[in-house]
């Protein structure tokens, strides 16, 4: 374990990783945090600062400045202005005279060199001749390096009775098996159960949602340096859904509970951008790439695949755009819109252009194999829906759709059916599709031809909605028309997946000038939704994380607020 936790603690980057983890293990470890790790404010070389007792010894300062994996010459003292020594020298000469609060003024102080690897052996004197010379009667040294975080954590985060033997066995399996995301995230999910089951009271659910946090980080880094993603964003998707299970009754916005969980989300977006910044949009624009990426002859797999990278890309903007969202309304732009929501706008922008590219660039996406792409496809729409200037692509997107999917089941080719596995898809390639018991067999229910109509209806596509109506009275008699809406089971269901919950609206109405006002209708009966935790705690994207998580459709609440 101390090795895996060292590899991992070397590939961190210094800002919002190494220095992230940090207070987290100062505070496990009993010591006061007074100033953390803080964008666009000068702190004179200290990075974190903390008071307390160390190995039982008496109460000292400790300023910590971090620097990112080994410690070479250049990150020593090169010609950067981030080198560890002017950094050192900034501490003793500007921090300690101005900076340390009148309280601790008679305390000791230790000045923490602190970095994820180790001292490379060609300036171990140069260091160690720094450390002597400036030592004094109350000021000293510490190297806090790969070896001593690792240790640390082990002792302080990864305590015998809430990380056993048992689930440091489960983390190293789920890096053993990397290679393999599916095997690999099964093992990170035990992990994860093991680690949240400890969680009883805050205090305790802090505690467990901490060291969840640090496993992975653990998964991502490794993930990371061997450049397959795929483990750490299934892991990162279930670890926070269940995180928010055991939290949300404690959630209060500022408490211990809270802040550990808006951790694990810090952690969960910065895995999910990792994946869409390296893995997505660098090949959206290029003509099927993706679909090539897939590695497969099958247009099944390419299907299967495309569609789920289309719901997953949705799931990240929607995330973005509830920032931007929640920046806007904390501090609305007067003259001009500030840095960070510019930044957040044009991540949006980023992505609801993304998934233009990934469609039109992979046109298989115009023809859903499953039923259940609803999902993946309502996602999209749903953010799409948000931006005036996405309705021409949304628009043309919806018909293509539509008319493949009516095309397809008319001529006896690749319809949309209810099963999911890719068994199922192949048998349905190979059977005999134009057998009406067969086709009435694999079509007897649909959330996607609904979903397609509300959102036929929402961009008044009156002519589409038409041919859709006339395609389900005329070929769907057969076929239960409905769609999912969280009900009173799924604020106890939804997170963990742990039953089935919500209710289905039977009889959808096809005619377009009914299927909003049934929309509307039903989404009034459904209050649960508007009662459920993610919702009320304002993390409303927890549900359409939830959602593409373990395939329930999109709540149509997304567009009722504000749109319809």
């Amino acid at each position: 374990m101390k090795l895996i936790l060292k590899q991992y603690l070397a590939s961190l980057k210094e800002r919002d990783e190494l220095d992230a983890i940090l207070p987290d293990l100062l505070s496990a470890m009993g010591m006061n945090v007074f100033i953390s790790p803080t964008r666009g404010v000068k702190e004179y070389g200290v990075d974190i600062a903390a008071i307390g007792q160390v190995d039982n010894s008496e109460s000292k300062v400790y300023l910590f400045s971090v620097k990112s994996g080994n410690l070479t010459r250049d990150t020593w003292n090169g010609s950067s202005s981030q080198s560890l020594r002017p950094s050192l020298d900034e501490i003793k000469d500007s921090f300690i005279p101005s900076r340390i609060p009148s309280e601790y003024k008679d305390k000791k102080i230790i000045i923490c060199l602190c970095f994820g690897g180790d001292v490379n052996s060609g300036i171990r004197q140069d260091v160690s001749g720094y450390e002597c010379t400036n030592t004094r009667d109350n000021i000293s040294f510490e190297e806090w390096n790969g070896d001593k975080l690792s240790e640390l954590i082990q002792q302080h985060l990864f305590k015998e009775e809430l990380l056993p033997s048992s689930s440091q066995s489960l983390l190293r399996k789920s890096l053993a098996l990397l290679e393999e995301p599916e095997s690999s995230s099964k093992y990170f999910s035990l992990l994860i159960e093991d680690i949240l089951s400890n969680g009883k009271d805050a205090d305790s659910v802090a505690s467990s949602i901490i060291r969840l946090n640090v496993c992975l980080w653990v998964i991502f880094s490794w993930c990371r340096d061997s450049r397959n993603i795929e483990a750490a964003y299934l892991s990162s998707e279930r670890a926070l859904l269940l995180a928010w299970d055991i939290v949300k009754e404690y959630y209060t916005g500022g408490n211990k509970p809270s802040k550990s969980f808006d951790s694990i989300l810090d952690t969960y977006n910065k895995i999910t951008d990792y994946y869409v910044d390296h893995c997505l949009i660098p090949y959206v624009e290029v003509k099927y790439a993706l679909s090539y990426a897939v590695d497969s002859p099958s247009p099944i797999d390419v299907n299967i695949k495309l569609f789920e990278v289309l719901g997953r890309l949705s799931v990240k903007g929607h995330w973005v755009l509830d920032s931007l969202s929640k920046s806007y309304t904390d501090n609305p732009p007067i003259d001009k819109e500030s840095d960070e929501q510019e930044r957040l706008r044009t991540r949006v922008e980023k992505i609801t252009n993304s998934i233009n590219l990934l469609v039109l660039n992979n046109p298989i996406l115009l023809s859903p194999y499953k039923d259940s792409q609803a999902i993946d496809i309502g996602l999209a729409l749903t953010l799409l829906s948000k931006d005036s200037e996405a309705d021409r692509f949304a628009e043309s997107w919806i018909s293509e759709i539509v008319r493949r999917s009516i095309f397809s089941f008319v001529s006896d080719g690749m319809y949309p059916i209810i099963h999911n596995s890719y068994e199922s898809l192949l048998d349905h390639r190979n059977k005999d599709k134009s057998d009406n018991s067969y086709k009435n067999k694999v079509t007897e229910a649909s959330v996607l031809y609904p979903m397609l109509a509300v959102f036929c209806s929402f961009y008044n596509l009156g002519l589409l909605s038409q041919e859709l109506e006339k395609f389900a009275t005329e070929n769907l008699e057969h076929c239960t028309l409905q769609y999912w809406y969280p009900n009173q089971y799924s604020e106890m269901r939804m997170y963990s997946n742990s039953g089935v919950h919500g209710s289905a609206s039977t009889d959808f109405p096809m005619n377009g000038s009914a299927v909003l006002n049934h929309v509307k209708q039903e989404c009034d009966i459904a209050d649960s939704y508007k009662r459920m935790s993610a919702i009320t705690e304002d993390k409303a994207t927890l549900v359409l994380t939830a959602c593409r998580c373990y395939r329930y459709p999109i709540p149509f609440h997304y567009l009722e607020i504000g749109d319809i």
